[in-house]
């Protein structure tokens, strides 16, 4: 007999995170783990959203400057401690530092060193060149990447005009002239106090050890510069290659942000309820796929697509991705997708389409982590934005809290006829234009 529990944790996942934040601002978050290897990060609530046009990349380039630099080094040959850095719309993965069982001691030796060097880091040219060249080839790869392509550039023209709008690993042209002065003036504005986050995951560095160490790194006290107002656009952005294979498109609508966590778990049982599909590469079969994938694989419109509800700390981008190898026929593939998105506002979502969301989404979000690098970045993130770290238990209460009447209220509010942004890319000559795609919206028949 199948058991009808879903998932299992253990005590130290189920552990709810320690938070706290200290006189001067630097908050400090420690976390127990099922992972086989433990970390210390340092994140900044920066990213690219600090950043402006002129020095677009910035903050994933002091990244790869400190995981790179002479110090870094060090620490795994002298230490066993591996450094690794990341950049997202909002925060900064500075460095986090991995370390094996046993190696606590060493890991705090190491990013204490490396603090103390950092302006020998930034004033290393050689590494500095170096470092913009792999950071310039990190962004072509990602533009080559159509999935990656079409959902950043849906962010880039939903709020274009905004710091939002701008790549999180930045773009050549402003990357190629960065100086060191340049990466100099971002860290004294934003490596400041009430700007960082230290993070532990693992069992052998305690809160207080956190905390002796935030008091000993020269960390200038100092206010966080607020994100700068964003604003949507109903728009679209449309880069026709015929030399791609697939037609690629995401299409979205504006959400709230975290802080509205009633709207944002709506968002994803939502997100889920469409969900993903692979195609050919899908380990289910598609009849116990979600209607939508059943509808498109049935008449060939789709090859893959996902569902998502991206969220920021004050706003979100509900929507989905597909792709097609049907080109001839991607105007009905788009027009499907978006007709399937009005059921929600009209209440026609079946109760067994929607327990099987809640707990798929459960099991998504509740699973052990496998990397504590990710879930170090997650803990800041959710720090930073709501100024604590919800428990599973307080995740899995905000799931089971996602009616199907809060659905769709949220739908009629947020998704029926509302305007949207469009990207492409690929053999899109049979993606209509934007007005017919946006009456889709609205549209109550089929």
């Amino acid at each position: 007999m199948l058991s009808k529990r879903l998932f299992s944790t253990s005590s130290k996942q189920l552990s709810k995170a320690n938070v706290s934040k200290l006189g001067n601002g630097i908050t400090i978050i420690n976390k127990p783990s099922t992972t086989s290897k433990s970390s210390i990060g340092f994140y900044l609530n920066s990213g690219s959203r600090s950043e402006n046009p002129y020095n677009s990349g910035i903050s994933s380039l002091l990244g790869n400057l400190i995981t790179s630099s002479k110090s870094s080094k060090d620490a795994l040959t002298n230490e066993g401690v591996k450094y690794y850095s990341s950049n997202q719309k909002e925060v900064t993965g500075l460095l986090s530092a991995v370390y094996p069982s046993g190696n606590a001691s060493g890991a705090i030796n190491s990013v204490k060193n490396t603090f103390s060097q950092l302006e020998s880091i930034i004033n290393d040219s050689t590494n500095l060149s170096i470092q913009k060249e792999k950071s310039i080839a990190v962004t072509e790869a990602f533009e080559n990447s159509p999935k990656d392509m079409v959902i950043e550039h849906m962010i880039g023209t939903a709020f274009q005009g905004t710091s939002l709008a701008l790549p999180k690993y930045g773009k050549s042209e402003s990357l190629e002239i960065l100086l060191s002065e340049d990466l100099k003036s971002y860290l004294q504005k934003n490596l400041v106090s009430s700007n960082l986050s230290i993070v532990a995951v693992g069992d052998e560095i305690s809160h207080d050890d956190l905390v002796k160490l935030a008091s000993e790194l020269p960390i200038p006290t100092g206010a966080k510069t607020p994100f700068e107002p964003t604003s949507f656009l109903g728009s679209d952005i449309r880069l026709r290659d015929d030399n791609l294979p697939q037609a690629h498109a995401a299409i979205s609508v504006l959400t709230p942000g975290l802080t509205d966590s009633a709207s944002f778990y709506t968002g994803l049982v939502a997100a889920q309820i469409n969900g993903s599909y692979a195609g050919i590469n899908s380990p289910f079969s598609p009849f116990v796929g979600s209607t939508l994938a059943q509808f498109l694989e049935e008449y060939h419109l789709i090859d893959s697509f996902d569902h998502f509800q991206l969220a920021y700390s004050d706003v979100g981008l509900w929507g989905g991705y597909f792709a097609s190898h049907n080109v001839g026929n991607y105007d009905e593939t788009i027009h499907f997708a978006l007709k399937n998105w009005n059921r929600f506002s009209t209440g026609t979502v079946n109760e067994i389409e929607f327990s099987k969301a809640k707990a798929e989404l459960k099991l998504n979000l509740l699973k052990p982590a496998e990397c504590p690098v990710a879930l170090s970045e997650k803990l800041a993130t959710q720090a930073f934005a709501l100024g604590y770290v919800p428990s599973e238990a307080e995740i899995s209460a905000e799931i089971d809290a996602v009616t199907p009447a809060a659905v769709k209220a949220w739908a009629q509010k947020y998704l029926y006829d509302q305007d949207i942004a469009v990207a492409g890319n690929g053999q899109i000559e049979a993606l209509f234009d934007y007005n017919r795609i946006r009456n889709d919206m609205s549209m109550l028949r089929w």
